[in-house]
């Protein structure tokens, strides 16, 4: 297996495990406005140049270095660069970035959209709003309206005042207060729970670089998935995948008709030791392997962690953000509605959420497998019950952007996205977590430092 799937497996793997566990950071007004020289004359247009500076200070981006030369002494001009070397800012057809130009509300929202994480050809969710689906814009402006930034009659095509675009940024960038309180109450009546069961689907879709297209096919997965969960912490979860592969384009593959490959993941996480099993047409009999305890971080402390809100490491909170859409009804009960969105594109600063550290060798492999990412954005909505604070239903969409090398080898992938959603939630209904007795008799994967690729193996499903 490439290096680099290798690091992509477990990186993913090991921030879908932390990231609900973020709490959201804010960016007030009056820290925008510090951004300009001197105050802005009221009611002054905002320009596409003064923007790039108040979205690199919403989203804490360091900007360092002289104006570059194309905005000659314009004070926003490290800033300019920063988000054209991020591709945040791209210009207009004719190549330049007319950084002079008022901003429209639309070429903000894609600014901030490409901070937040989305990448460019993304599909775009269903919405109601006044842009037009074929407009250049429409993913970043649906995305933003389903999270509640944006309102569906908003003119797209207004330029932006200076007090407009701070409140926009400040918007993006902050939180509901009424929204956090109830995720607050949520993870608070969660710690009460004994067990928990859900039931949802998956899906899957990986997008090659248009470079590699020929070499590396699109891929989806789409399934079902269901979890058990017993506390302090034992677990058990089924995963029932349909993988499509375009046949005509793996030659010398031996595939079913129409490409589609069924695959089966099960697992038991019973005291500190995991158990897993996969199920792939054309293997011999599936055979459970058990991953040691001292393989895996500490689990229940990062679960208990979850479920009391204790979130993550200062440098993580400013990351995710809450806004609250109103109520409806959920599965008959009642229930507010909160979206959520946030990204993650500091390594380190999540491998510190990890309580009780790493053995080495795993600390090692997890290192690297930073390397393999850009970032991984979150967009989320949860409905929340308005009596019990306890989820009724989820639905999460996670954006994965890869790095083009990854220890001197091209990442074929420029994206993959990930969606799941969540409507069967059962609340302590007496489940009881057993480990088949063919799974405890499974031998045990070696963790010496000489074999890591066991190691990753037995580690992608953290």
């Amino acid at each position: 297996m490439k290096k680099w799937f290798q690091a992509l497996i477990l990186a993913v793997g090991l921030i879908l495990a932390l990231a609900p566990a973020a709490v959201a950071g804010a960016v007030t007004a009056d820290e925008l406005r510090q951004v300009f020289p001197q105050a802005p004359a009221p009611g002054k247009t905002l320009t596409r140049g003064e923007f790039a500076a108040l979205l690199a200070r919403a989203a804490g981006m360091q900007v360092k270095g002289n104006p570059a030369d194309t905005q000659g002494d314009a004070w926003y001009g490290p800033a300019v660069t920063a988000m054209k070397e991020k591709g945040v800012i791209k210009g207009y057809p004719d190549g330049g970035l007319h950084t002079d130009r008022p901003v429209t509300l639309l070429e903000a929202a894609v600014m901030a959209s490409r901070i937040l994480g989305l990448p460019d050809g993304v599909a775009a969710p269903e919405v109601e709003g006044s842009l037009e689906r074929e407009s250049w814009g429409y993913t970043p402006y649906a995305w933003l309206v389903r999270a509640g930034l944006l309102q569906p009659g908003q003119d797209t095509g207004a330029f932006l005042t200076v007090d407009e675009g701070v409140a926009f940024l400040a918007k993006v960038f902050g939180s509901d207060p009424e929204a956090e309180q109830i995720i607050q109450a949520a993870r608070q009546a969660q710690a009460k729970v004994k067990d928990l069961k859900f039931a949802g689907s998956m899906a899957v879709t990986m997008r090659p670089r248009p470079e590699a297209a020929g070499k590396i096919p699109p891929v989806a997965m789409q399934g079902n998935i269901v979890t058990e969960f017993s506390y302090p912490l034992s677990l058990h979860q089924k995963m029932d995948m349909t993988i499509n592969l375009p046949a005509d384009k793996i030659p010398g593959k031996d595939l079913p008709p129409g490409g589609k490959v069924q695959v089966t993941t099960e697992q038991y996480l019973v005291d500190g030791t995991m158990y897993q099993k996969i199920e792939i047409p054309g293997m011999e009999k599936p055979q459970w392997m058990k991953i040691p305890k001292e393989a895996l971080p500490d689990l229940q402390t990062l679960i208990e962690q979850s479920r009391n809100a204790a979130g993550l490491p200062p440098g993580l909170k400013d990351n995710f953000h809450f806004r609250y859409l109103g109520e409806g009804m959920e599965n008959g009960y009642k229930v507010h509605r909160i979206a959520c969105y946030g990204r993650i594109d500091d390594w380190q600063a999540l491998m510190q959420a990890l309580p009780g550290g790493l053995p080495p060798e795993m600390e090692q492999v997890l290192n690297q497998a930073g390397g393999v990412l850009k970032s991984i954005s979150f967009w989320g909505e949860e409905a929340v019950g308005v009596e019990d604070n306890l989820t009724y239903a989820s639905e999460m969409t996670g954006l994965v952007a890869f790095a083009d090398k990854f220890q001197g080898e091209t990442v074929p992938l420029e994206t993959l996205t990930f969606h799941m959603k969540v409507t069967d939630y059962q609340y302590n209904s007496g489940v009881k977590i057993q480990v088949p007795s063919e799974a405890l008799a499974a031998p045990e994967v070696p963790m010496t430092p000489s074999e890591p690729e066991a190691k990753l193996s037995g580690s992608q499903q953290i």
